[in-house]
């Protein structure tokens, strides 16, 4: 005889207690597991050690309080801890405004008090079933993703080139890739497309697709190239949508990078024998309007350079408020320089992780470079 499948864990937050006992007697009669807390600190202490499948959220907690700020601000607290099931905001002085607010800060859907027992166990029923199918379809595309990015140089290089793909969930919205060009020439690029999860990823998929075609042509020329990708990419997506990027092509036989950096953070250029470099941005972010104009730079990289490009997940990778920030960067490239490069980069990406805990708060690529 099979197992029967578990039931769902419902967590109830707040701070009436005839509230909580309501809840938990019709949840149970609908068959789910149901914790119940009378509030923030006893519910995040919660999430921490095992998150359910479904929160229902009061919207205030101090008495005489109606804003709903107090249930916005947890709202937005679950999210950072990184719960992925639904949460269900709940108030009794409910109105478009603090619905809208309440979906915009993470909630999943939204209830008055006083509730409608059938409508309530209906919309719980709902959202506890979603998150499990919703995973299997994350998981897939999570492979389809790895499977887009490229794993390995193809030809023979006078330099060393790793790269970490580390996305916040299950798909991200960050992108690299890199080119073999003509002439002993080599281009790469790191972008970061605007939002998370699936919607990004599925900008991401666009915006790789049109580097792959628009490459082979235009590569060498990183305006060119990046002012067409940006032409087709405003076209095929949403006015909202935009991303950054950090194009650049590397000459071997003269050790000249030329770069386009198109909003996004600054790469970090570092050798021991001459001056820290920052290659900042110098052009605007892709996808906005239907033209886009820049100019290319140029750096010469001396034997024993090493050029780091993140997206700026690295850089606001958090513990508590405090981001791991560009000088932990810094430190990283100067503690990790003499190692080879695929040991720096895994260097690189321990202290992140170490850092941020268990996960990260935004989508994380990393690019390392030694000549």
């Amino acid at each position: 005889m099979s197992a029967a499948p578990p039931r769902p864990i419902l967590q109830i937050c707040d701070d009436q207690l005839d509230v909580r006992e309501a809840l938990r007697l019709l949840l149970k009669g609908g068959g789910y597991t149901v914790e119940t807390y009378p509030g923030p600190a006893e519910l995040l202490a919660a999430l921490r050690q095992q998150p359910g499948d479904v929160l229902i959220l009061d919207m205030n907690y101090t008495r005489d309080t109606t804003s709903g700020e107090e249930g916005l601000a947890l709202i937005r607290q679950v999210r950072e801890s990184g719960f992925r099931g639904a949460i269900l905001a709940m108030t009794a002085w409910g109105d478009i405004s603090l619905a809208v607010a309440a979906m915009q800060s993470g909630a999943s859907d939204f209830l008055e008090k006083p509730w409608n027992n059938d409508k309530l166990l209906q919309v719980v029923a709902k959202w506890s079933l979603a998150p499990k199918a919703a995973l299997k379809e994350f998981e897939a595309a999570r492979i389809v993703q790895q499977g887009l990015l490229r794993q390995r140089l193809e030809g023979q290089h006078g330099f060393s080139f790793a790269c970490r793909f580390l996305p916040a969930r299950n798909v991200s919205g960050d992108y690299y890739d890199f080119f073999e060009l003509p002439a002993g020439q080599f281009g790469f690029v790191v972008a970061d497309v605007s939002g998370k999860g699936m919607p990004a990823a599925i900008l991401m998929a666009n915006l790789q697709g049109l580097f792959r075609s628009h490459a082979p042509r235009l590569g060498q020329e990183p305006a060119l190239l990046l002012s067409a990708v940006n032409r087709l990419f405003h076209e095929s997506t949403p006015p909202e949508a935009f991303a950054s990027a950090f194009y650049a092509v590397y000459d071997e036989a003269r050790r000249e990078l030329t770069y386009l950096n198109c909003g996004h953070p600054a790469a970090f250029v570092h050798c021991p024998a001459h001056p820290p470099a920052e290659l900042a941005a110098q052009a605007m972010v892709l996808g906005v309007f239907p033209a886009w104009h820049g100019e290319a730079s140029r750096v010469v990289l001396p034997a024993g350079a090493r050029l780091l490009v993140v997206s700026d997940g690295a850089i606001e990778a958090q513990r508590g408020e405090e981001e791991f920030g560009e000088a932990r960067l810094w430190q990283c490239l100067e503690r990790t320089a003499t190692l080879d490069v695929p040991d720096a980069m895994e260097a690189i990406e321990s202290a992140i992780r170490k850092h941020s805990g268990a996960d990260l708060f935004d989508d994380c690529t990393l690019l390392l470079m030694g000549v």
